[in-house]
């Protein structure tokens, strides 16, 4: 028997250890909370040895800090080493302590680390000293840090499943996200979508979307109007090429001042198909916390989905609008065509043939044949500057003119001067005509023509050698000068088997792989080589050569011609 128990001081005897011991291991292992464990240690072994001042040093930045005080105010200590269970001392480094009245020091070690300390005053009864009191305490020792190990470890993998769960429900949600965006078509249903995601997933009330290619107008789609710096700092969200936290952003302290005044804490770069598209940025989560590496990882993904559905949309929208202008100029085609001469006059003695290929649907060149009375008939060839629908609006006014004045009995210079009038008041200053219009008289066999700025056209004798003329007289195109200087007639006579060709510059600019035009010296050329043909025989061998030439490459601009031909009349 120990030399306390001589002295009459009480022990505690083994069955009161084994029963506290018991009921101490009951109460710990009903908790996994650390902070529930420690005060039932406290009060489990003040009740037992009778101590009325207690509490628990737990370990911060500077030393320790008292917790779960009983009997003794909260304070701070200086950091101390304690390994194993200690008395206080006024002496070495737990002098603070034992100033407070603490007498104990029973650490708490989970692998390897001290994570708290049990601290106790003197018992009532005297018995601090009892070898079965330290033997005591070692027990409870053991017991309260195997249930800190235990607690640890179960919030721990509360926090995994919790983690995984949550990655879960994250990856979850993308799919889900991804499956319901690929079915809109509609901007607002998608930006509806993406705040539901983002608010029910990361916890946050306000975003915003920048698009470096506006849709209806927009560049900044915010899903709450009273967040307006959201829209000052566009410039900053849009030069992030990556995903952060603006709080870590180290680089550009100017930019994160910016984006924090403006309560964005997120920006994530968004891309589709490798392309920059825009950004999204996300003011703080409700909850106050940091977005983790995950959250950023779904704020990227989510934000790149939403952006792959607007791209599609707006895909989808330029689809509609080039299904549209097809159609409509395909009926501005029709139309057009039906401007041109369905079925060229019969002149007598001579032959004609005539034909447009425009570079788009619609043409920009015209070209018409009007009889006159029955001795008279009127040629005319024009290219309007521009291609496409605005070229061929003009040449539709030209054409409607053209017919009006044919049937006033003008002079072709007179005809002249009104087209130009016409053009100069009735279009913009950057748009102008080239024309040629001639008229011929079958009775005389001759030409009279004004040649507006226009290609001249070519032509060759039907004796031998195929002598060239060009016709250049007249003056300067419509739609320049309002007043030019009076349109010059010229005069050709045609002799039999004499060939015209009345052409645009799509046919001598038209280029091959190499860039090369056509050009003169090849027109000229071929309309030797075919010259003996009727008129549609030269037509389509001329239209044949420029194909060659081009070598299947596409015409780059309305492409026009308009062969007459006196026939001979021996035969």
């Amino acid at each position: 028997m120990s030399d306390l128990h001589h002295r009459g001081l009480p022990l505690i005897p083994a069955t009161i250890q084994l029963s506290s011991l018991l009921d101490l291991s009951t109460r710990l292992a009903e908790s996994d909370s650390e902070e529930r464990l420690l005060n039932a240690a406290v009060l489990s072994v003040m009740g037992k040895l009778k101590i009325l001042r207690a509490c628990v040093l737990q370990p911060d930045q500077d030393g320790w800090v008292v917790t779960h005080a009983k009997g003794i105010a909260s304070m701070r200590f200086g950091r101390f080493e304690s390994l194993g269970i200690r008395y206080t001392s006024a002496y070495d480094d737990t002098a603070a302590l034992h100033a407070a009245g603490i007498y104990w020091i029973v650490p708490l070690m989970v692998r390897g680390a001290t994570v708290a300390m049990l601290c106790f005053g003197p018992t009532i009864d005297g018995s601090d000293t009892s070898e079965d009191v330290r033997t005591y305490m070692g027990l409870v020792q053991s017991i309260t840090a195997t249930s800190l190990h235990n607690a640890q470890m179960v919030q721990s993998l509360l926090a995994t499943t919790q983690e995984l769960q949550r990655r879960n429900l994250l990856v979850t949600t993308l799919f889900e996200s991804a499956r319901d965006f690929s079915g809109m078509t509609d901007v607002a249903t998608i930006f509806r979508t993406l705040s539901y995601r983002l608010m029910g997933q990361l916890m946050i009330s306000s975003f915003a979307l920048y698009l470096r290619e506006p849709l209806n107008g927009q560049t900044i789609l915010v899903n709450r109007t009273d967040t307006p710096s959201f829209a000052n700092v566009a410039p900053d969200v849009l030069g992030i090429t990556s995903t952060l936290r603006v709080a870590g952003i180290a680089d550009d302290p100017d930019v994160q001042e910016r984006l924090l005044d403006a309560n964005v804490a997120a920006v994530a770069a968004l891309t589709v198909h490798g392309t920059a598209k825009g950004a999204i940025a996300v003011g703080p989560k409700l909850n106050g916390g940091a977005f983790s590496d995950e959250e950023l990882s779904f704020l990227e993904s989510l934000g790149n989905t939403a952006m792959a559905a607007i791209e599609n949309d707006r895909a989808v929208e330029r689809e509609l609008e080039r299904l549209k202008l097809e159609n409509e100029l395909s009926i501005a085609a029709s139309i057009q065509r039906g401007l041109l001469p369905l079925h060229l006059p019969v002149v007598q003695g001579y032959d004609i043939a005539a034909s447009t290929i425009p570079s788009k649907q619609v043409s920009g060149d015209y070209y018409d044949v009007i009889s006159l009375d029955a001795h008279r008939t009127l040629l005319a060839i024009a290219d309007v500057s521009g291609k496409g629908i605005p070229a061929s609006l003009v040449m539709a006014n030209v054409q409607a003119a053209l017919n009006v004045l044919a049937t006033l009995d003008l002079q072709v210079d007179s005809i002249a001067d009104r087209i130009n009038r016409l053009v100069c008041d009735n279009t913009e200053p950057d748009v102008f005509v080239t024309m040629f219009i001639g008229v011929l008289d079958t009775s005389t066999h001759t030409l009279s023509y004004v040649n507006m700025g226009h290609n001249p056209p070519v032509m060759i004798s039907g004796r031998e050698g195929g002598n060239v003329t060009l016709l250049k007289d007249g003056g300067v195109l419509a739609g320049v000068i309002p007043n030019p200087k009076p349109y010059r007639t010229g005069t050709i006579d045609l002799q039999e088997q004499d060939v015209l060709v009345l052409y645009t510059d799509g046919v001598t600019e038209a280029r091959n792989d190499g860039y090369d035009e056509y050009g003169m010296d090849a027109l000229t050329h071929a309309i030797r080589q075919s010259r003996a043909l009727p008129a549609q025989g030269i037509l389509s061998s001329l239209l044949t050569d420029v194909k060659r030439h081009a070598n299947a490459r596409p015409l780059d601009d309305d492409t026009s011609i308009l062969i007459l031909k006196r026939r001979d009349t021996s035969v």
